[in-house]
């Protein structure tokens, strides 16, 4: 992946040239290698410890082998190469595998096997008895001091904390010994932020640091060297000079003296040093060869420890991670057979509900039983009471025809010398089934007493049946064909309609349902009045009987009145009639017939200009049962209503 503010090392191995690059931040990664950390930040970049090698002979990328305790996805530290297989690396911005960020002071030793491709990483962290130890930091300037005649040390400057704050400090880092010491400079050498130091070695014992740019840094102060003295493993500070200080003769002066004094001991160094063939010189190779194999051996040691300690944790790793899974096993199962437990507990429960209920049902059926029984009982005893029933002898039909409709024919006719409505059934409804429904139907009728009801006087049972009902002048449907009728006789005959709806509704033990409420079932008779007329409602006995044609299909009545439910047997209730009630009152009010559809109606209804009996009328239409009032609240409205209310 692309990325800054990593590290980068180069070396050597059988004549090949390597760059090494580790950690930084970058854009997203293409592939996450699995021996590479990655962690994705808030502004959409990406921390890693990615290493990717690159060789200079081929041009080739490729990725190493990581072993040892590698630093975690990292950014902002200094990396510096000690020998051509060795390094170290202090400080940085690390994310560990929560996300978490942490500002280090860990010192990393990394040491690169090139003929295997593997970098080997040591972590160096502060002991808790040692105060002496730099704080974390990143953005810091660093560089390494390899003088010959001592270890390698590592020296770092400046920097940010993790409160933001810029460093100002300069620390010296022994890598053999693992040990700090800090130096005291001059501010303007040490508190720097992004910078970067160089180290011009003068002598075995002397040491010129260049520090070169960051932020917070102005001229002259840009470039600055300092003089570093070590003495008998003592490091200490001597002059520092700014951009224009290395101008001066001064310190022309000095670098002539150090640059003579540094000859002079290198050469008396390298004179001392035993010519070929002596053998003081086989001796010294000799030595030097054991020592350096010596030191191989260590760090051979120190890398098959480092192998037999990660195969360790590793096999504890794996063991633990064994342990985690019986646990969770362990856990699931116990989880599922209390699960199993409860649903067993479930299932019982419900057992015991089902036969609770089953219970009460049983209960139930009996006691329907016993009033079905009861009911039954009761229309035995109302079938054999025949009171209403009339020897057709009696009768004597007129020519004098009053209607004809679809299912009868009424005429005039003399029974006991008064003269009453007969109404003649057509042959279509005679049947077994349909003969004792007409009795029960008459049983029903016999015992309704209202005045706003034409009375009932009786029946006969032989051949086709005779109904008898007092007589009366006229139909509301002919009355409306002749005169327009005033608002005071139009509220006077709704009035009589709703009170004898009212009564058929609560009718005991069961509503009658009229099923048929148009103006040619409102009788009229004259009155002394001021409307007028006395309204009486028709066929209220026998409208369940006569709305059964010849194929069973229970009709609406007149479509023009009838209610959008009327079809469907299930939702039929006093509500219908309210319905066609309405349809009657827009009638009478508007002096018109009603429209056909539904639809057309409501149209109707809105041209009616008695706002109160239009309000009763559009809530009395209304496609909803439910939202219709009830006969009884019709009575009520009717009382409230003003006659004089006209648009």
């Amino acid at each position: 992946m692309r990325r800054a503010y990593g590290g980068m090392l180069s070396f050597e191995h059988d004549g090949v040239h390597h760059l090494l690059m580790i950690g930084g931040i970058g854009s997203k990664p293409v592939v996450q290698l699995s021996h590479s950390g990655y962690s994705e930040l808030p502004s959409g970049r990406w921390r890693t410890n990615e290493h990717s090698m690159y060789n200079l002979s081929s041009r080739k990328w490729s990725n190493p082998s990581i072993i040892g305790q590698c630093i975690p996805p990292v950014s902002g530290f200094v990396i510096e190469k000690i020998s051509n297989t060795r390094a170290v690396l202090f400080g940085g911005l690390e994310t560990d595998g929560e996300a978490k960020v942490t500002i280090t002071d860990n010192i990393y030793n990394i040491i690169l096997e090139i003929s295997v491709s593997t970098v080997f990483w040591q972590c160096v962290k502060k002991p808790e008895t040692i105060d002496q130890w730099p704080m974390g930091r990143y953005l810091h300037g660093g560089a390494a001091i390899i003088t010959g005649s001592n270890h390698p040390m590592l020296v770092i400057s400046g920097g940010r904390d993790k409160d933001g704050v810029t460093l100002d400090d300069f620390w010296i880092f022994n890598i053999a010994q693992h040990s700090w010491i800090k130096l005291d400079v001059p501010h303007s050498v040490s508190k720097r932020l992004d910078h970067s130091l160089s180290v011009f070695i003068m002598s075995p014992s002397c040491v010129w640091i260049l520090t070169v740019g960051g932020s917070l840094v102005t001229s002259p102060n840009i470039v600055m060297l300092t003089e570093l003295v070590i003495d008998k493993g003592e490091w200490t500070v001597g002059d520092t000079f700014d951009t224009n200080g290395m101008k001066n003769e001064e310190y022309k002066k000095k670098y002539l003296q150090h640059l003579e004094l540094g000859r002079k001991m290198w050469l008396e160094a390298d004179y001392q040093k035993p010519r070929k063939g002596d053998t003081a010189d086989i001796e010294q190779t000799v030595q030097a060869l054991m020592k350096n194999l010596e030191e191989k051996e260590r760090e051979a040691q120190f890398l098959h420890q480092q192998l037999e300690q990660n195969k360790t944790e590793k096999e504890h790793e794996i063991k633990r991670y064994s342990h985690l899974l019986q646990e969770k096993d362990r856990v699931e199962a116990e989880r599922e057979q209390r699960y199993n437990s409860q649903l067993e507990e479930k299932e019982r429960e419900h057992q015991d509900v089902l036969q609770e209920k089953n219970k009460e049902l049983q209960e139930k059926d009996r006691e329907l039983h016993q009033l079905q029984e009861a009911v039954h009982v009761y229309q035995q005893r109302a079938l054999a009471n025949d009171h209403w029933v009339i020897n057709k002898d009696e009768v004597t039909l007129t020519k004098e025809e009053l209607g004809r409709g679809s299912y009868a024919v009424v005429t005039v006719g003399i029974f006991r010398d008064l003269r009453v409505a007969v109404k003649s059934l057509h042959n279509i409804i005679i049947s077994d089934y349909n003969l004792a429904l007409f009795s029960r139907e008459m049983s029903i009728a016999s015992r309704v007493r209202h005045p706003n009801l034409v009375q009932f006087i009786g029946a006969t049972k032989v051949d086709n049946p005779l109904i008898l009902t007092e007589l009366m002048s006229t139909s509301l449907n002919q009355e409306l064909r002749r005169n327009r009728l005033t608002n005071q006789q139009i509220l006077s005959i709704a009035q009589d309609v709703a009170l004898g709806l009212n009564y058929l509704h609560l009718f005991k033990p069961q509503p009658i349902i009229h099923r048929d409420v148009s103006s040619p079932n409102v009788l009229l008779k004259p009155c002394t009045g001021a409307a007028g007329f006395e309204a009486k409602v028709a066929d209220y006995g026998t409208a369940k009987l006569v709305q059964v044609d010849s194929t069973g299909t229970v009709m609406p009545g007149n479509v023009a009145y009838a209610a959008p439910e009327a079809r469907d047997p299930d939702q039929h209730s006093p509500a219908m009639d309210v319905y066609s009630y309405s349809v009657l009152l827009m009638e009478m009010t508007l002096g018109s017939p009603p429209e056909m559809t539904m639809a057309e109606r409501e149209v109707q209804a809105g041209s009616v200009s008695w706002s109160d009996m239009k309000s009763l009328i559009q809530i009395g239409i209304n496609a909803s049962p439910r939202a219709r009032l009830t006969m009884a609240q019709v009575i009520e409205s009717l009382k409230r209503i003003n006659i004089f209310d006209t648009l």
